[in-house]
């Protein structure tokens, strides 16, 4: 079985466009124990590492420090065998979590898991 997973999300001002390039996100500083003052690198997190909470978290900071509307998401795709119809078998998505969370100027928006593509991330990408 092999997992497929990514971290994306758009950083809109008001008039839709971006306002932070991709570098200045990779580079910014993301806390991961925030009770110990612990910071690293959003290059630097890995998926187990990356948790809902603190993308949350980040998606917030980023929010409110821009003055913007920022949509961050997470998939996670399991693939392995699945039946079909026919009684065959195909290699597909068989359990997929996904994560998305909304702020607009620090305030949340939305936050949700599904277990399937959050359809509010196309109307961004």
């Amino acid at each position: 079985m092999e997992v497929e997973y990514n971290i994306a999300g758009r950083i809109m001002a008001k008039d839709g466009t971006r306002v932070i390039s991709l570098a200045e996100i990779l580079a910014s500083p993301v806390a991961i124990n925030e009770a110990a003052g612990a910071a690293t690198n959003a290059a630097d997190l890995t998926e187990e590492t990356l948790t809902e909470d603190i993308l949350a978290a980040y998606c917030k900071s980023v929010s409110a420090q821009k003055a913007c509307k920022v949509y961050l998401w997470k998939d996670r795709e399991e693939y392995g065998n699945a039946n079909v119809f026919n009684g065959g078998s195909d290699y597909e998505v068989v359990n997929e979590i996904c994560f998305l969370c909304i702020f607009d100027c620090g305030n949340e928006v939305a936050r949700e898991t599904t277990d399937h593509w959050n359809e509010k991330i196309d109307a961004v990408i």
